[in-house]
């Protein structure tokens, strides 16, 4: 699965303490001397090769990949929906699967074998259809909840765990298992979760009686239930199907910069600053990033300096850290902090609120998916 959690601005709680000024500063030396690659204008190409998606009024967004270079867009008519394929070369559509109600959400698993379909019918009612690549359903989750999270095993691909929204803010978290058609309650009380082998899951451990801008990240068994601490205070984190996984920190709420630390094997091994936009509220921003398991290369948008992230507006730059190498290269900038998903075989970078522009990570340029 290509990280996208990709691809959403990750909100966390932050005390109050948070609200003092964070001057404006330039990055760090090391980051201001990168060596900055072909810039790309946010301009349509006209000699690109990609044939876009002739839009209809009916379309709504590009949900994400179907395979190395085909997207899946989504249409919603007379209280139907339609998830479409279609191939960035040939121009080629077609539909994928369709159903009555509203389609609101589509997770594929690590290998694109699987697609985790969230729908709402005529009832508001909330579901989910497990579909193959040919889009059969291959099981129908239904009765558990008014809105589901789905987190794919990546080291698994037949298995997830899934989050299910309840009245009144309560949640239940399952264990899902397709080839055996199988869902099991697990008794957790946190609601984000990220997968660190094919039996272990990572976690924060809020304290919801005590809100906190930071807290410890745990490692549980989801077959046992036993626990372990693996860092004292973290922000945030993320997990990969390379077996690394990614924390942020800071030393203080006044730092200009936070520290993502990856980690391999458990220990940590490469680390990049991060311009803070601070907020002044309770909520801590995190740009957006994806991460390309395959060539172990973290793309995300850092900002050009720290300051206040309401009247930021010098625009973001994309960055591809290759962690092997410790190495980074500036791609282009961007005018807005917005979704990114890369591809399976990490060849192109999907862009965009409604993920309507594609960036060939290789031939350097930005050109629109959508055809007005």
């Amino acid at each position: 699965m290509k990280w996208v959690f990709s691809g959403l601005v990750i909100i966390f709680v932050l005390t109050a303490c948070t609200n003092g000024s964070h001057k404006s500063e330039p990055l760090p030396k090391r980051l201001s001397d990168l060596l900055v690659k072909r810039d790309v204008p946010l301009s349509f190409f006209t000699g690109s090769s990609i044939v876009p998606i002739a839009v209809s009024s009916s379309f709504t967004e590009v949900s994400g990949w179907y395979d190395d270079e085909t997207v899946l867009y989504l249409e919603d008519e007379n209280e139907q929906s339609s998830l479409l394929k279609h191939h960035l070369y040939t121009g080629d559509s077609s539909v994928f699967f369709d159903t009555e109600g509203w389609i609101v959400d589509v997770n594929a698993n690590v290998d694109y074998s699987l697609f985790a379909i969230e729908f709402i019918n005529q009832q508001d009612e909330a579901s989910l259809f497990i579909v193959d690549q040919e889009g059969e359903v291959q099981m129908n989750i239904e009765g558990f909840g008014n809105d589901y999270t789905v987190y794919w095993n990546p080291f698994n691909q037949e298995q997830m765990m899934m989050v299910s929204y309840l009245p009144d803010w309560e949640f239940d978290v399952l264990s899902v298992d397709v080839s055996e058609e199988k869902i099991s309650q697990v008794e957790f009380e946190q609601a984000y979760i990220q997968w660190l082998s094919e039996t272990d899951i990572g976690y924060i451990k809020w304290n919801e009686l005590q809100p906190s801008y930071e807290a410890p990240l745990y490692q549980m068994h989801v077959d046992t239930g036993d626990e372990k601490l693996l860092e004292d205070q973290v922000i945030a984190f993320m997990g990969f199907s390379d077996r690394r996984y990614l924390t942020v920190t800071v030393d203080t709420v006044y730092d200009l910069h936070s520290i993502y630390t990856f980690y391999e094997n458990g220990e940590p091994s490469r680390q990049v600053e991060m311009p803070i936009l601070n907020t002044y509220s309770e909520q801590w921003w995190i740009p957006f990033y994806t991460y390309d398991e395959a060539s172990s290369i973290f793309y995300y948008l850092r900002p050009k300096y720290s300051g206040d992230y309401f009247s930021y507006n010098d625009g973001y730059e994309l960055i591809a850290y290759h962690v092997q190498a410790d190495s980074e290269e500036q791609l282009t900038e961007l005018v807005s902090n917005e979704p990114l998903m890369v591809s399976p075989n990490g060849d192109f970078l999907l862009i965009g609120n409604l993920f309507e522009n594609v960036y060939d990570i290789k031939e350097k340029v930005l050109v629109s998916v959508l055809k007005e």
